[in-house]
């Protein structure tokens, strides 16, 4: 079965779906809510609540998770019931009563494995998940299919045709798996031997199903071939309990198989199963501004840029410092040509980016330059830490314009020492210009006699001193 992917994100599976619009969405475009569990999503486009897919898309193939399921079989449960069964075949007396309720609890249990490992469980069942009442009519469901299954091969024997033989066998080593299948997971005689159910889920994996019973029919083979290669070296005393043991383990490993198969095809065989480790969940401001974020995008991908741009002004309403949220929505802002309304938003986007992520701030004075070539923040301290930001970017005269005439323009500002050395430096590293340079060490120098910063300011003062000098 192919997997279904997101629609806006074709990288990521699909975990949710809105009939109304035929699309799908992932995890991606749907955040949830942690503080509001029992809050169902709705589609970001229509407002209809959303189909959860489960697993269906997720899901790892299950023969990418063999040594998962031999470590399965390993837990206390699976363990438990193999040693049960070793020492039974040991110790337990000779009659068709008790062995007839051990193999009913076995089958309870492999069962239990089977509906455990479907759910995606990485916890084995415990072996008291075997004793229920349920145990022994599962036994005899599970005896009537086998019954049918001998019943045909010894019909298939009496017409003396070989290719008949054989064509049944196959035929029987194909269903089987897909029939216990059914049994486990309906609970009903009439599913395990219903051709349409059991064709159900042969259909559902399609050809990956031949690998499935590949796996199995190898799996249920070694314990035989184990017992036969210590059957040369061990007396049987030894020996049958070992082949007890090694029936239940890879009893166990098989069922753990066919489980997590329904699991990774849970959508064509009609079941809505969800990870054990669940969806993401986020505080109710997290959520929000994910969910606003998603939306916006979404819209845009829609071609709604109006409807976007409405979505991230609406969150930003409810949370007006949210650095990602402002980000997202000068990008937009600048990426429609909306000159006013972004150069509106940039004071105050401008002063929060330039106290939170510099970088961010430099791009979107960059931004804005493209939009009013003289653009200048309203605020000394922003031009200085955007400036700083642009030099390290190598845009050293749109950092330098940041900087000019910063002590006329903003006559109160402490920093003006700190800001001119900063665009000392640019001058003279980031242009090569040593006289423009010096002219504002001179500046700091007359002006500011008791900076902090002289030492620094006269050290700048000699090094360009020498550079003159050999030029």
């Amino acid at each position: 079965m192919d997997k279904t992917l997101c629609r806006y994100h074709p990288a990521q599976p699909a975990t949710w779906q809105c009939l109304p619009c035929e699309r799908s969405f992932g995890d991606c475009c749907i955040p949830l809510n942690a503080d509001a569990p029992d809050e169902l999503p709705v589609c970001p486009l229509c407002n209809v609540q959303l189909q959860f897919l489960g697993a269906a898309n997720t899901a790892q193939p299950f023969w990418e998770r063999i040594p998962s399921f031999f470590l399965y079989g390993l837990q206390g449960g699976p363990m438990t019931f193999a040693v049960l069964l070793a020492l039974a075949s040991l110790f337990m007396p000779q009659s068709l009563i008790l062995w007839g309720c051990l193999f009913s609890v076995a089958t309870k249990y492999f069962h239990s494995v089977i509906e455990a490992s479907c759910q995606a469980g990485s916890q084995a069942p415990s072996l008291l998940s075997a004793f229920s009442p349920e145990g022994f009519s599962l036994f005899f469901r599970q005896l009537v299919v086998f019954a049918i299954a001998f019943g045909a091969l010894w019909l298939a024997a009496d017409f003396n045709s070989e290719a008949l033989y054989w064509a049944v066998t196959l035929g029987i080593l194909l269903a089987m798996p897909a029939s216990i299948i059914r049994l486990a997971l309906d609970k009903e005689l009439g599913a395990a031997l219903s051709p349409d159910q059991v064709g159900q889920v042969m259909r559902a994996m399609g050809w990956r199903y031949l690998i499935l019973c590949a796996f199995l029919f190898i799996l249920w083979q070694s314990p035989g071939w184990v017992t036969h290669m210590l059957s040369s070296g061990l007396p049987r005393v030894v020996l049958v309990p070992i082949a007890a043991f090694l029936f239940a383990y890879f009893g166990v490993v098989m069922c753990a198989m066919m489980g997590y198969a329904v699991f990774q095809y849970q959508g064509a065989l009609g079941y809505v199963i969800a990870d054990e480790n669940g969806q993401a969940s986020y505080p109710t401001a997290e959520y929000q501004r994910r969910r606003a974020l998603a939306q916006a995008e979404i819209r845009l991908k829609e071609g709604q840029s109006g409807q976007a741009l409405e979505t991230l002004a609406a969150a930003l309403e409810r949370n007006d410092h949210d650095i990602r949220l402002n980000e997202r929505f000068h990008q937009l802002l600048f990426g429609l040509r909306e000159r006013s309304r972004c150069l509106r938003h940039l004071s105050h986007y401008l002063p929060l980016a330039a106290r939170l992520n510099p970088s961010l701030a430099a791009t979107a004075l960059l931004n804005a330059r493209q939009l009013q070539a003289d653009y200048l923040p309203e605020d000394a301290q922003v031009c200085e830490v955007v400036a700083e930001a642009l030099l390290q970017r190598h845009k050293t005269r749109e950092a330098l314009s940041l900087l000019r005439n910063l002590h006329q323009r903003f006559p109160s500002y402490p920093h003006i020492p700190r800001a001119y050395l900063l665009a000392a430096r640019g001058f003279a590293e980031g242009l090569g210009q040593v006289e423009p340079a010096q002219k504002l060490l001179t500046f700091i120098l007359t002006r500011y006699p008791q900076s902090p910063l002289l030492v620094e300011v006269r050290a700048l003062q000699t090094t360009l001193a020498k550079l003159t000098t050999q030029a």
